[in-house]
């Protein structure tokens, strides 16, 4: 593994700081709100007070695509870490730069350590309600 005390140190720093990405997106489909790719971006971007930047780049393998996320420090350290893109139609381009988008987000979110709760998560996560089935015992 590599030397990563800098990183660790910056990434600290980072955090007490209580840096937390806004949820202020909307999502018509589950009427909650989110935090935005932008968002991410511009709570990260506080981290360069400590000497962290990011880069995230596209990345194949095997047919299938990665975000891969690049959280660098200004000693030269870095941690790499990839997100799978999900799309049900990777060969329509508007469904496929969504699932970039949602890559980018969670992956940014996670190589910095940010809160990750978001409602349109935590409701497509959620199993549909089943309907209270009648007791047996109240037919007779």
């Amino acid at each position: 593994m590599s030397e990563t005390k800098n990183i660790t140190k910056a990434l600290i720093q980072f955090h007490n700081t209580g840096a937390a990405a806004k949820k202020a997106a909307n999502n018509p489909y589950f009427k909650s709100k989110y935090a935005s790719l932008e968002e991410v971006i511009d709570t990260v971007r506080q981290a360069g007070q400590f000497g962290l930047s990011f880069t995230q780049l596209i990345d194949f393998d095997e047919g299938r695509i990665f975000v891969t996320t690049i959280l660098m420090h200004e000693s030269g350290e870095t941690l790499v870490s990839r997100t799978p893109v999900l799309s049900k139609e990777l060969g329509d381009p508007q469904k496929m730069g969504s699932g970039i988008t949602y890559a980018k987000r969670y992956g940014l979110q996670a190589a910095f350590g940010l809160p990750s709760e978001d409602d349109d998560g935590n409701a497509a996560a959620t199993p549909p309600k089943r309907k209270p089935q009648s007791n047996p015992q109240e037919a007779y």
